[in-house]
Parts: C-alpha cells; sequence; structure tokens
C-alpha cells in the first residue's frame, strides 16, 4: 500500500475539527497526523510534523488564517494549503488565493468532494469546490470586460456615493457625458443598479485606490 497523505487539520471548533477528522480518516490515503486549535499552534505543527497537506479555517485566534499562509508559503512552501472556509466573500476568495494557497473550499463542502481536493492538491494541480468555482469565474469574465480610464473612474465615483453632477464637476466633463457613461457601464458589466455598480468597484479595487491611480 502507497504511503498515506499527512494532513494537519487546522480549526479552532473541536466539535468541527472532530467532524473533520471521522470524515479524513474514513479515507484509507489519509493519516490526520495532528490538529491545531490556533494559528500559532498550527504554525508550530507544520514545523515539527511537516504534513503534505494543511486544511486551514481562516478564522482563527491569536493569528488569523491569513497571517498562517503568508508565513508558510515563505517558509515550508512544499506544504500544500487547503482553505476551508465559512465566508460567502468574492473579495475573500480572492484574497486567499492571492496568497498562493493550493485549494479553497466552503465547509459545506461534501466528505466526497473534500477528499477529491485533498487528492488534487497533493498531485499538484489547484482545486476550487465547486460551490466557489462558478462565482471566480464570473468574475473574471466581468473584469476581462476591459473598462477605458474615465468609464473606471466613472465607476469608483458612483461606488463612493457622488451624484451626477458631482461626478461631472470632479472629472470636469458635463452631467450628459457622465450619464453617458454610466449607460455604456450598465450595459457593458451586464448590470442594472447602482448597487451592482458599487459592488463591482470594491470587487475589482477601484475603491482602494486614488483617481490619479486609475489606469
Amino acid at each position: 500500500m502507497s504511503e498515506k497523505i499527512r494532513i494537519l487539520l487546522a480549526e479552532d471548533h473541536s466539535l468541527v475539527r472532530a467532524g473533520f477528522k471521522s470524515i479524513l480518516e474514513s479515507n484509507e490515503d489519509f493519516a490526520v497526523v495532528g490538529e491545531a486549535q490556533d494559528g500559532l499552534e498550527c504554525l508550530e505543527l507544520v514545523r515539527t510534523l511537516q504534513p503534505k497537506v494543511l486544511l486551514l479555517d481562516l478564522s482563527m485566534p491569536k493569528l488569523s488564517g491569513m497571517n498562517v499562509i503568508d508565513h508558510l508559503k515563505k517558509r515550508y512552501p512544499e506544504t500544500k494549503i487547503l482553505v476551508l472556509t465559512a465566508a460567502e466573500s468574492l473579495s475573500v476568495w480572492r484574497d486567499v488565493l492571492d496568497l498562493g494557497v493550493s485549494g479553497l473550499a466552503m465547509k459545506s463542502i461534501s466528505p466526497k468532494e473534500l477528499a477529491t481536493g485533498i487528492r488534487t492538491v497533493v498531485s499538484g494541480s489547484a482545486f476550487i469546490h465547486s460551490e466557489i468555482q462558478p462565482t471566480l469565474e464570473a468574475a473574471e469574465g466581468l473584469k476581462n470586460r476591459r473598462l477605458s480610464v474615465r468609464e473606471k473612474q466613472v465607476v469608483k465615483l458612483v461606488a463612493e456615493g457622488h451624484k451626477t453632477k458631482d461626478i461631472a464637476d470632479i472629472l470636469e466633463i458635463s452631467d450628459r457625458t457622465v450619464s453617458k457613461h454610466r449607460e455604456n457601464l450598465m450595459a457593458k458589466l451586464g448590470m442594472e443598479s447602482t448597487a451592482e455598480l458599487t459592488k463591482y468597484a470594491n470587487e475589482s479595487g477601484l475603491t482602494r485606490v486614488g483617481l490619479k491611480e486609475i489606469e
């Protein structure tokens, strides 16, 4: 029989941790070699146990999951990190993936798909939970519908709550031009409301940069 996949489980809720451990150990090729209750303990156990896979909850005491990932990617890049989260937030998912984890899944993942995910990351491929993948793909599609610099500026200002006249004054264009830009944006992005534009601006990072920094 081939060597078992060594797994470290990092989750601060003991009942949830016990449930995941039971599920994992029902697979003959998995071995849960350690359990961490907080971020600092997780770092120490990765150092001492050197697991092949770390199943990591993002919401950890003492040191957050994000910080754990940042530390481990620099020091123990050979450990595959599969994040388990309850956060239904595109921005959180993107932040996690930007840190270079091997996998991302909601805690609602089925036992079968979780096992598949672990084997996938061990093989060297990335794994994204089927509940998350469609949202990521849709958001990527929106991002790739390239906006002009002026359109991005308008989106940013709309998201910040500025009215048409204010936007016109700030950008030194006419009210009519602002309105036209908004119409074009709605059509290009397939949106129907200011709320949707605001969400897009937040998720694409436009609200985190200044007008002059937009490219």
